[in-house]
């Protein structure tokens, strides 16, 4: 395949479906015809226990119209005071069923983990090219298959063959934040954790965010938590709406992926690709892209790989970042807000790290255990801005009976995890940034709900790559709270950051601004950051 050197890509679809011969009117009455056909048959083919509560809807199009687009996680959780922990809503060809609570999470997607493992078949992103990506495809053995090779190299136990680069990284973190204070924070923490994860799984070293592949990754997956919202276009209720011209009204869905399938198919296999041909020139790469085709080669001789075993080693690496990028990146930015905001409680994790560390050197991994209040502080950061506020859907493989409520084969459950992270039963004042919930006599408390738990998903879906991301975000944080004071920028000091309103919405929920700015704590923190300057000589081999 052929990949544009510089710009944009052009993004036609290069297979383009035949439109169908209909205006907007026939589209209209046809969608119409199919809902109240749906409808009918659902009263007529589902038992008659009750479904859970939920708003009444309207005559054929049930709840059509009333999934919120705007964060919907706060509607829902408005909802939920009003119907219960579980809300049910009507929908054509489908129904949705929003979790509110901890315990009905834990109930139905950790306990029956067997029936709702599944993800609901997206049209979108079929559209997309985006149903290679492990997080969205269905419960099947070739899913099976690919999470068992993606978890091989992101488990717990492997995870610290990468601290090396994670430390590498976060020391050029602070070396570019010391020699470019004015520069844009939000991107600064972007390209921390965008290098560690290309140079993880592509031995990728990127100096800035100009990259090629790091545009087009991001790009693609920008598409993508644009159209991961439940609900949200009709082309999930109406998949024949994929083949109507994008110029009919109302088919928005049809521009966004002949934009964006072009990209996502250079984010998956450009790198992957340009790996193989490496290797096929002798050259040895130290890299999961690299371990996943040695492996393969191994398998089938000297041979090329067989095609199967090639598109899930592609699609592996092509996870990594696509799993770890945006949420990383966002958790980071709230902790950023989060210090500028509550300055006390970043004294207090700076005094932990001059008494556990000390004037003379950065930290590194083996001060986790030590660094009890910086922990606390990752936990924080991890709850106040939920990363994911609505997680990824699951689906219900059977007809399943809930507190004497039918939730019904197919359903859509959805996890509202920003309405749990925000509980005030779990935790109060939760609208508060405060580590010390987390705490009790001077050790992190087991009698506290652990967000994490919560943040990363449910049951078999719970996200594979959550141990590299806790790493570089606990190395991100007691690094630059070593070396810098985090201070609100000028006139924002005045205006209080809404965790709850000022972000942008998607799959991936991030500050919509960054209201702070760094400075260095001392001229001895000016010299120890650059006295690490060329200190990247460690191993960094899978």
């Amino acid at each position: 395949m052929a990949y544009p050197v510089t710009g944009r890509v052009q993004c036609t679809d290069p297979t383009p479906i035949p439109p169908l011969a209909m205006d907007s009117i026939t589209t209209c009455a046809v969608i119409l015809a199919s809902t109240f056909l749906l409808q009918w048959l659902k009263k007529s083919l589902w038992p008659k226990l009750p479904f859970p509560p939920g708003p009444i809807g309207y005559p054929i199009i049930g709840n059509m119209l009333d999934v919120p687009s705007v964060m919907p996680w706060k509607t829902y959780r408005d909802w939920s005071k009003v119907y219960g922990d579980v809300i049910f809503l009507n929908l054509p060809g489908s129904s949705l069923v929003v979790l509110g609570s901890a315990q009905a999470a834990v109930d139905l997607l950790e306990k029956r983990s067997d029936i709702y493992s599944d993800r609901p078949i997206s049209v979108l992103h079929q559209m997309m090219s985006w149903d290679w990506n492990l997080a969205f495809m269905p419960y099947t053995p070739l899913w099976r298959n690919q999470r068992r090779e993606f978890h091989q190299f992101f488990n717990s136990g492997q995870v610290s063959k990468y601290q090396p680069i994670q430390l590498r990284e976060c020391r050029a973190f602070l070396q570019r934040l010391l020699n470019s204070p004015s520069a844009d924070l939000g991107q600064n923490i972007r390209h921390v954790f965008t290098a560690i994860i290309l140079k993880v799984t592509y031995d990728m070293d990127i100096s800035d965010l100009r990259n090629e592949y790091v545009l087009f990754a991001q790009e693609a997956v920008d598409g993508l938590s644009r159209v991961t919202v439940p609900g949200v276009y009709w082309v999930e209720f109406f998949p024949f709406l994929r083949h109507v011209p994008s110029w009919v009204p109302g088919t928005s869905s049809r521009r966004l992926a002949e934009y964006y399938k072009p990209i996502v198919e250079i984010m998956r296999d450009k790198a992957f690709d340009d790996i193989k041909q490496d290797m096929a020139n002798g050259k040895e790469s130290p890299s999961v892209a690299a371990a996943l085709l040695s492996r393969l080669y191994k398998k089938a001789g000297e041979d090329d790989a067989n095609l199967i075993d090639d598109k899930v080693a592609r699609n592996v690496a092509g996870l990594a970042y696509a799993a770890a990028a945006d949420t990383t990146t966002s958790a980071g930015q709230s902790f950023l807000i989060a210090m500028s905001l509550y300055p006390d409680v970043q004294r207090n994790a700076q005094e932990e790290l001059d008494r556990v560390v000390g004037p003379n050197r950065l930290p590194d991994f083996r001060d986790n255990d030590e660094l009890v209040y910086v922990r606390a502080v990752v936990l924080e950061a991890m709850r106040w801005m939920s990363v994911a506020p609505l997680g990824i859907a699951h689906r219900v493989t059977r007809d399943d009976e809930y507190r004497g409520c039918l939730i019904p084969k197919g359903t859509i459950v959805s996890a509202n995890i920003w309405a749990m992270l925000n509980n005030p039963e779990d935790y109060p004042e939760p609208e508060v940034f405060n580590p010390g919930r987390f705490l009790k006599d001077g050790k992190l408390n087991p009698a506290v709900r652990d967000p994490l738990t919560l943040a990363f998903g449910f049951g078999r879906r719970v996200c594979p790559g959550r141990y590299l991301s806790n790493g570089s975000l606990f190395m991100m944080i007691a690094s630059i709270l070593h070396t810098f004071n985090i201070i609100p920028t000028a006139g924002e000091d005045r205006k209080r950051f809404d965790p709850a309103m000022d972000t942008v919405t998607g799959l991936v929920s991030a500050p919509s601004y960054i209201p702070c700015k760094v400075v260095p704590r001392s001229k001895g923190a000016e010299c120890l950051i650059n006295s690490n300057r060329h200190s990247s000589s460690m191993s960094e081999g899978l």
